[in-house]
């Protein structure tokens, strides 16, 4: 380790004052780029759509969810080891609430089969009582004694009506959705003899999606809506709605609203259950299932349109939601996402799931205002399952970087990032790709101490210095970095090291490591923001258009990029990549097997490129697009001749106006 003298006086506070200029526009994106000097905190919340949040990356979230005591209000145990999902409904006649549970047995698949339990609070909310089994599988019933867990619960003249998953024992021969009905909320509840739909016999819409489940019940003025989940599943999801002039139907054919397969911007690995109705609009929430299931976005629609997939929107992208650094919040979400509904008083009020760290599922409750979902500053970001990357979409090469943070397990403050983003696969359960974690120095800050660390192309970690400290909860790092590489930091205001690093990029960020959770009070960055770009590889598209990595042939070799692309097998298949930016540029080798790509942006048919060579030609620009809103976009690929080759495209960010 360098010990050095003390930040000089000048020194110090050239890097640590300054004020904050930001005027919120569009996606809520300031214009902050100011006088070289100015400081901007990006822990601030205006600063939110900044960041870099991914479904499988991760999610600086600012969300102002607060939990309630007594969490969890229920934990399973064998042989019902995972209670998942739920239904948090306030009954408007009798005035308690009420949580209807998937009871599943651990693995989601019996025996026993799972069922749905339910638990009654007198109080609005300060105790619980398990009321037991609800619903469960009858041998005479189409389900044959099978699955009966998730449920959604509308009171309506006089009666609850219910709209339920329902599957056989062995859920993938047969399931789907159906209806009952009872007095009371308790119950007891009948059943319809005929579901609502019969997975078996319902045709795949896009060839593709059949299983349905996760319904919600929403009663509309002159009608009935359920909205639910298909699944292609590890590679896609998608919801659809239908309508009835009965609620238990029969209803209308089933129609997709949010699908990867559209052209339209779409996070892809995202599940939602269930849907709630709040002055107008219906709201559905929903979660990733990549590895950490720490993002959430909510899409919403006008309730009286929103069988139209037209009117539907993303209502807020991120920052939905955060998981807390503790033992029974260990998985993050673990389910479809909240179950939530808007109280007189204006709160937003939620029953989640999660998993602790013995793996058993958990219930909970939390609470926020609904028309202020986020805090002023601050935010969290957590690796709950696995590490979770984030970064500014706006570089920095010489700067002072003034930081504030609370961190459980490990976390990293990372800068001069230059590594291509991607998922390790395209599938639920995805995590970053290891060339996502390359090329960039950074802080390592553990329990016990510190580490100064550049990691290149490859992965290798070098370490520059160590230090040790006194075991800590919270951090106060500096980082002053010259254009040039030379950088200096500082701990709780003492310079504890200097020296002179490489550049890779000028991105600026966080990780948080396996089992971590980080808490940032202050990220506030003094220097002169510049362009920059955001490299995304093949598995991105590969995600984003729910593709299968069998169809395709991974190649290693120095043609591409960044060392690796994929070719398809056939003359089929599509490449989609979701971003947020002002441009893109595509990347693509050349080369003999390779045809006419079609190239469309949200939707739209902006041209074709050629690809075909009679030579192998190395990755190049082959496509640029500039000018556009910096908002969401969507590039799609396909073949018009020859096979699809893909390797990567990389992200304008808004330039500053003065260059």
């Amino acid at each position: 380790m360098e010990h050095r003298r003390t930040v000089g006086r000048r020194r110090f506070l050239k890097y640590s004052g300054g004020g904050v200029l930001a005027i919120a526009s569009g996606l809520h994106i300031p214009d902050a780029w100011g006088a070289p000097a100015a400081e901007v905190d990006y822990a601030e919340s205006r600063y939110v759509d900044l960041w870099l949040r991914h479904p499988v990356y991760g999610d600086p979230s600012f969300d102002a969810f607060e939990r309630l005591p007594g969490n969890p209000i229920f934990t399973g145990s064998p042989p019902y080891g995972w209670p998942v999902n739920g239904f948090f409904f306030p009954d408007p006649a009798s005035g308690n609430w009420y949580i209807y549970i998937g009871d599943y047995p651990v693995g989601y698949v019996g025996p026993p089969p799972s069922r749905c339990i339910l638990y009654r609070s007198k109080n609005r909310g300060q105790t619980w009582e398990n009321l037991g089994p609800v619903l469960h599988g009858d041998a005479e019933m189409f389900d044959k004694n099978g699955q009966t867990p998730d449920v959604s619960v509308v009171f309506a003249h006089g009666r609850y009506r219910m709209v339920y998953d329902w599957g056989q024992p062995n859920p993938l021969k047969d399931g789907g959705l159906a209806y009952a009905w009872a007095d009371k909320p308790e119950g007891p509840w009948h059943r319809d003899m005929q579901p609502i739909t019969r997975n078996l016999i319902l045709k795949p819409l896009l060839g593709r999606y059949q299983r349905t489940y996760a319904g919600t019940l929403v009663r509309r003025k002159n009608d009935w809506l359920i909205l639910a989940m298909m699944d292609h599943a590890p590679f896609s999801w998608a919801m659809f709605a239908m309508s009835a002039p009965n609620p238990q139907g029969p209803y209308s054919e089933r129609v997709l609203i949010r699908n990867v397969e559209a052209g339209y911007f779409h996070p892809p690995l995202m599940e939602g259950y269930p849907a709630f109705v709040d002055a107008g609009y219906v709201y559905a929430p929903a979660t990733s299932v990549a590895r950490n299931r720490n993002f959430q976005v909510i899409f919403r629609a006008p309730l009286e349109m929103a069988t139209d997939p037209k009117a539907w929107e993303i209502f807020r992208y991120g920052s939905a939601w955060h998981s807390e650094g503790v033992p029974n919040e260990s998985y993050g979400i673990w389910g479809q996402t909240f179950s939530g509904w808007v109280d007189q008083r204006g709160v937003l009020r939620v029953m989640f799931p999660s998993r602790n760290t013995k793996g058993y599922g958990t219930i909970n409750l939390a609470e926020r205002p609904w028309l202020e979902a986020l805090r002023k500053r601050g935010f969290h970001f957590s690796g709950d399952r696995a590490p979770s990357l984030t970064c500014l979409r706006r570089g920095y090469s010489d700067f002072t970087l003034n930081t504030e943070l609370r961190v459980r397990g490990k976390a990293q403050i990372i800068w001069g990032y230059g590594a291509p983003l991607g998922p390790n696969r395209p599938t639920s359960d995805a995590t970053l790709h290891p060339l996502s974690l390359t090329r960039y120095q950074g802080v390592e800050l553990a329990p016990n101490g510190w580490r100064v660390i550049t990691v290149d192309g490859q992965g290798s970690v070098q370490v520059r210095a160590t230090g040790a400290v006194q075991p800590r909860k919270t951090w106060k790092v500096m980082v002053a970095r010259e254009a040039n590489g030379s950088t200096m930091l500082a701990l709780d205001g003492k310079e504890i090291w200097r020296g002179r690093l490489s550049i890779e990029g000028n991105l600026i960020g966080l990780l948080a490591e396996l089992h971590s959770h980080v808490f940032v009070a202050r990220f506030a960055i003094t220097g002169k923001p510049e362009p920059s770009t955001l490299p995304f590889l093949y598995t991105e598209a590969w995600l984003g258009a729910g593709e299968n990595p069998a169809d395709w042939l991974e190649q290693k070799d120095s043609a591409f990029r960044f060392g690796t692309g994929a070719v398809r097998r056939d003359g089929a298949g599509r490449a989609k990549w979701n971003f947020i930016g002002s441009g893109f540029t595509l990347w693509s080798p050349k080369g003999p097997d390779y045809g006419t790509v079609v190239v469309e942006l949200d939707d739209h048919v902006l041209g074709t490129t050629n690809l075909h060579s009679a030579e192998m030609v190395p990755s190049q620009p082959v496509f640029l697009k500039t000018g556009l809103a910096d908002t969401f976009h969507a590039v799609t690929l396909w073949p018009k001749t020859g096979r699809l080759v893909v390797d990567g495209l990389e992200v304008h960010n808004s330039m500053p106006r003065h260059l």
